[in-house]
């Protein structure tokens, strides 16, 4: 099928083989590109630190363009105040600061709703639509970033750091709120005004305000288990230094 900005496009299914295998290329290079660039020297890295953060930047007037221009939404509803977007905001202060909590918070706030809204785009067609390509090219953004600070630099959250950006979340959550109440209707960031239309896990909750009583414990949540695999490869990692280090002495 030729690429037409006019479409006619496929509506999205996320069964789909088309939606499989761009979710994979997705990953294939999230994960390749880090290890590419981490052949080459500190100059290089640099540059590509540059490229980083044009990228951020280039996918804000896009998203503002796409969306707008080409599907009628409000410009309120598509500032960069998801979870996501600061995440992004987050990787670009990282790469320029390399402050190890920064990255932390970018890696909670990106790796669990990037990942979530790379696998369940809320898109209405699939690929090769604008909306589609927009969306995952947006969130893949957001895990490089994350993949390229753990490949190149090493980084990896703290246990602590769990309740450390569960805090800082909880004194942004007010923000939030106060910019979707100034906004007004549709702004619904982090879903704090109302639940989200359509079959989800949300539906299940108290109806606003009262399921964000429910939201809070449920995000610290995710949080927690977005911690596992690091958990589990530290244990993996000291469980291999001990066995190595038992046949070092025995050999």
């Amino acid at each position: 099928m030729a690429l037409s900005l006019e479409g006619p496009w496929i509506p999205f299914e996320i069964f789909s083989f088309r939606h499989g295998f761009c979710v994979a290329m997705s990953l294939f290079f999230i994960l390749y590109i880090p290890r590419l660039i981490a052949a080459a020297n500190g100059r290089a890295i640099k540059y590509v630190v540059f490229i980083y953060t044009a990228l951020v930047v280039h996918l804000q007037f896009l998203e503002l363009h796409v969306f707008t221009t080409m599907y009628g939404r409000e410009w309120k509803t598509i500032l960069p105040l998801q979870l996501c977007d600061f995440s992004a905001a987050a990787m670009v202060i990282y790469f320029f600061t390399r402050k190890r909590f920064v990255f932390s918070c970018a890696y909670f706030w990106g790796i669990p709703f990037a990942g979530m809204a790379m696998l369940t785009p809320n898109s209405l067609y699939g690929f090769p639509s604008p909306d589609y390509l927009v969306h995952q090219y947006g969130h893949a953004i957001v895990l490089l970033g994350i993949s390229m600070a753990m490949c190149l630099f090493g980084e990896k959250p703290t246990q602590k750091d769990i309740f450390k950006v569960s805090l800082l979340t909880l004194i942004l959550l007010p923000v939030v709120y106060l910019i979707n109440y100034f906004l007004g209707e549709p702004a619904n960031y982090w879903f704090l005004l109302s639940k989200p239309t359509g079959d989800n896990l949300m539906g299940l909750m108290p109806a606003a305000p009262y399921h964000v009583v429910v939201l809070i414990p449920l995000t610290i949540l995710v949080f927690a288990a977005s911690f596992l695999p690091v958990h589990l490869r530290n244990k993996l990692w000291s469980h291999t230094q001990v066995v190595h280090g038992g046949e070092e002495k025995n050999p």
